[in-house]
């Protein structure tokens, strides 16, 4: 599988650590030091997952505006929908006149995106698509609580979207692996991280917990994914890990002995995207990578679950 081409949205307001530091009492670099985050993009009152979601599309069509042509399969991502029924997907599917497409959405906390690729990289494997567009939002503002000290000032919004190909022509990437795993049955599992639609919260009561899974769970994923492809991490000239927060990633590349300049971050400036961190933080690094470079994609979601993709960096 390859990927064609990516875009991104992120909403224009900005909310940083002064705004939570007012709410909480606690000075703006406690949340530097807990998290690494110093701002985050917050929605507007006319914005949601799937204006969003269109927002990322038309990015993608800015760079080129053929990029839709044969797509056959949409991929929703997302744990954070405006609506369950007329779901991302479909009003991609409906502002940008996909005829004959499969609509589908899909929602595994924050390893959406990469289910979603997981997903992709099937359908192609089995004859069933040729070429889908995958689009990962999230609007954590919608559901989130600023008020709440665990986790209210660690959520942004935003939206990526790409196109991913059985063939190569004009690919930026070649998928070389996706793998992804539900981890259901580990610790608090579905009990660790929370969004109730009846109550409309977002809450992460099992924090500590989550912690310690993700730190876990991300470095033996990337250690099995480079074991199985026979690649040492030396190979690797960039891991895009999700953007949870910072002290997760810095534990994990101490744990792979990764140096910073071979770790892709956004969390400073976006905070935690959901599962729209990985395609957003690649999105953003794709100048940074050289035709041949090798990239691992890490991500880890509440409930709980696991995804890692080995990617080359192919030309231009």
């Amino acid at each position: 599988m390859f990927i064609l081409g990516s875009g991104e949205y992120l909403p224009e307001r900005v909310v940083d650590n002064e705004y939570f530091a007012r709410l909480t009492g606690r000075s703006p670099d406690w949340f530097v030091q807990r998290t690494g985050i110093r701002e985050r993009r917050r929605a507007g009152a006319d914005e949601d997952a799937n204006t969003m979601s269109v927002a990322a599309v038309q990015s993608l069509l800015s760079a080129d505006a053929s990029c839709l042509g044969g797509v056959d399969l949409i991929i929703g991502a997302s744990y954070t929908p405006i609506d369950t029924i007329g779901t991302l997907a479909h009003v991609v599917q409906r502002r940008f006149e996909l005829r004959g497409a499969r609509a589908i959405y899909l929602s595994s906390a924050c390893s959406s995106f990469m289910d979603a690729l997981d997903m992709a990289a099937a359908y192609q494997a089995a004859g069933r698509s040729r070429k889908a567009l995958i689009v990962a939002a999230e609007h954590n503002s919608a559901y989130s609580r600023d008020e709440d000290e665990r986790s209210g000032h660690l959520w942004g919004d935003g939206a990526a979207a790409y196109v991913v190909a059985s063939t190569p022509g004009g690919a930026q990437y070649e998928v070389l692996d996706v793998t992804v795993q539900g981890l259901g049955h580990c610790g608090h599992g579905p009990e660790a991280i929370s969004l109730n639609t009846r109550t409309g919260l977002l809450t992460m009561p099992n924090g500590r917990e989550v912690f310690a899974r993700a730190c876990q769970e991300m470095t033996r994923a990337i250690r099995e994914l480079l074991t199985k492809h026979g690649r040492s991490l030396d190979e690797i000239r960039l891991v895009v890990p999700h953007q949870a927060n910072k002290r997760i990633i810095d534990h994990v590349a101490g744990e792979l002995g990764l140096p910073a300049d071979r770790t892709a971050m956004t969390i400073a400036d976006l905070g935690n995207t959901g599962c729209a961190s990985v395609a957003i933080t690649l999105h953003r690094y794709r100048k940074h990578l050289a035709p041949g470079d090798y990239v691992v994609l890490v991500t880890f979601g509440g409930g709980y679950s696991v995804g890692a993709a080995l990617l080359r960096r192919m030309g231009d």
